[in-house]
């Protein structure tokens, strides 16, 4: 299966990838250039980019693969365990970009948890079995259910703001930048009208959006 090239071209630049995930730009990082591990071993890195440098690098496809990355790191599982468990559903998934894919959602904890029962290394806040069958531990689950998918790989995701605001990513929509979910306004347009010293109900009114969230983005603006 083939990927859309739409997902495949740069949008962002690393520091804007690590925010629209509430990610460290060093924690970014890491996964973006590869790291050497404690052996002193170099690891390849899990996001895919167009090539190194401070420019505009990252495909959507890059943040998608790094969003699953986040879900592992946020349960708990090592880098070491994360390397294994993404080696494993590259071969048993079959395609580029594994991470991405849909069929991480539907055949992963199944791949996953073969590979747990093989090693006893392997930490198992990844995968669990519930009434029979391996599913994802919670954490990755609630990750999961932020992606949308389209044509086999991930189309979009929507995202929550420590604000408590949902954004939309989405490549085919403003270039890939964040859009406020449901409304389709641009969460940069919004912060620049406030910024410009616009009130916050001439703002909601404009573009029917409720007066809470544009409130919400005018104090973390």
């Amino acid at each position: 299966m083939s990927i859309n090239p739409l997902l495949l071209d740069p949008l962002y630049t690393q520091g804007e990838a690590a925010s629209l995930l509430a990610t460290p730009q060093s924690t970014f990082n890491r996964w973006v250039h590869g790291y050497i591990s404690g052996v002193g071993n170099w690891q390849q890195p899990f996001v895919t980019t167009s090539g190194p440098g401070r420019g505009v690098t990252v495909p959507f496809v890059g943040v998608a693969e790094a969003w699953v990355v986040r879900a592992f790191r946020t349960a708990g599982v090592s880098l070491p365990r994360i390397r294994a468990a993404v080696e494993t559903l590259r071969e048993g998934i079959g395609v580029d970009h594994a991470l991405a894919s849909e069929r991480l959602k539907t055949d992963g904890a199944d791949i996953l948890w073969d590979l747990q029962t093989s090693d006893n290394e392997l930490d198992n806040r990844l995968v669990v079995v519930r009434n029979g069958n391996a599913v994802f531990g919670e954490v990755v689950r609630e990750h999961l259910t932020r992606v949308s998918y389209r044509d086999g790989f991930a189309g979009s995701l929507t995202l929550k703001r420590a604000d408590g605001i949902d954004v939309l990513v989405d490549p085919s929509v403003a270039y890939g930048q964040p859009v406020l979910d449901p409304y389709g306004v641009k969460v940069s347009d919004v912060i620049a009208r406030i910024e410009s010293g616009e009130s916050i109900d001439d703002i909601a009114l404009d573009w029917d959006i409720p007066r809470l969230v544009v409130a919400n983005l005018a104090l973390a603006a």
